[in-house]
């Protein structure tokens, strides 16, 4: 009897040992994913864009199925159904040049408009990506620029400029020697920028709807992707590649959306 009852309290004891041990393995995970939740998002390693949608709970819109960039494949683009929708009104503006970690950002003054649609947005901000973000038939050019405009329902609408290498652009003499080369630093140009100078002067563009293309994601944008490409100098593009590193986020799937060309 005496050696039933010992044998029943080690079964108990290892049943504990075990139940404790399962529970501090939870604990642990927990507080793993606790502290992979608290991460910022980056351009590599563990915070890569491929982590982005699982790092925080704000970048649950990074998994979507509209997201941006993308690969323009131009035999399969459509025309698009409206005409003359794009009209873009920048003005002379003020701009403060902020590194903010990923990206070399214009702040803007207020008073830039555009319409798409007939729907009207201020831009709000534009900044650099090297390589392009979105390409066309699989190819990156060495840079692009988002212009970001702002509805006042939330939504957005990014004009996008791919730069080719050529001749040097008057708009890197100008600021390319200022960049702020730290996270956090800024620089307060006391002139004025005509930002027209720094877009192409076409009027046929691409379009497509998807997200930011860095966190959260949200799938909240008009992409309106200039057709012609301006162009910056190899010494121009190298200098800005150089300050920002490849801050591009992968191609994403297309999945059910088109492509208009305009």
């Amino acid at each position: 009897m005496k050696k039933q009852f010992f044998i029943i309290g080690l079964i108990i004891i290892t049943s504990l040992n075990s139940c404790k041990k399962t529970n501090e393995k939870h604990v642990k995970k927990v507080k793993t994913e606790h502290k992979h939740q608290n991460k910022h998002w980056s351009y590599e390693g563990d915070t890569a864009p491929e982590h982005w949608s699982s790092i925080s709970d704000k970048n649950l819109a990074c998994g979507g199925n509209s997201q941006s960039p993308i690969n323009i494949e131009t035999a399969k683009l459509q025309n698009s159904d409206t005409k003359n929708t794009l009209s873009i009104n920048y003005q002379k503006t003020g701009v403060d040049i902020v590194n903010n970690g990923h990206t070399e950002e214009f702040v803007v003054s207020e008073g830039n408009t555009m319409t798409f649609n007939e729907k009207a947005y201020t831009l709000r901000q534009f900044h650099m990506h090297t390589l392009s973000e979105n390409t066309v038939d699989g190819k990156h050019l060495p840079l692009e620029i988002h212009f970001v405009n702002k509805a006042t329902d939330g939504t957005f609408a990014v004009i996008s400029v791919l730069f080719k290498e050529g001749e040097e652009s008057k708009f890197f003499n100008k600021y390319l020697g200022h960049f702020p080369q730290e996270k956090g630093k800024e620089y307060k140009d006391n002139t004025k920028l005509n930002i027209l100078e720094v877009l192409p002067k076409t009027t046929h563009y691409f379009h497509y709807k998807g997200s930011f293309t860095t966190p959260p994601c949200t799938e909240v944008v008009e992409w309106i992707i200039l057709t012609e490409n301006p162009t910056a100098s190899k010494e121009q593009l190298e200098k800005l590649h150089q300050l920002m590193g490849d801050n591009f986020r992968p191609i994403q799937a297309l999945n059910n959306r088109t492509v208009e060309v305009q």
